[in-house]
């Protein structure tokens, strides 16, 4: 502790044993090889049966025990609400010049692509 006090302010800043302790933010320790390794993952079983694939919705309920182990059975249409036969599912989405400049989704792209630019650029600048 006496021997911070002898010294003059510029060898405090020049002496750099003392930085040299602190790790870098962001350094990753390099993992050891045979620890910590990934998992197998599970092989399922793909249903094969056709009249289970028509009247059930196979691989929803994940349940193999108790009550709520049976099957989800596929309901008729009359039982689910409008708004779902009515989802836009076509893909691929229209571009942007196919869009109307007076509705919300193509605001919404634009500031996409604003973002997506913004981002890139930032990339750039830092290399």
């Amino acid at each position: 502790m006496l021997g911070i006090f002898r010294c003059t302010s510029k060898q405090l800043i020049l002496n750099t044993s003392i930085y040299s302790q602190v790790p870098v933010r962001g350094a990753k320790a390099k993992a050891a090889k045979g620890k910590g390794g990934k998992s197998a993952k599970p092989v399922l079983e793909v249903e094969t049966d056709a009249k289970k694939l028509v009247s059930q919705v196979c691989g929803l309920n994940y349940a193999l025990e108790g009550p709520l182990s049976e099957p989800v059975l596929i309901k008729p249409d009359s039982e689910y609400p409008d708004w779902l036969f009515k989802l836009d599912i076509k893909r691929p989405k229209p571009t942007l010049d196919e869009l109307d400049p007076n509705t919300r989704e193509y605001w919404e792209e634009v500031q996409k692509l604003m973002d997506y630019k913004r981002i890139r650029l930032l990339k750039l600048k830092l290399k």
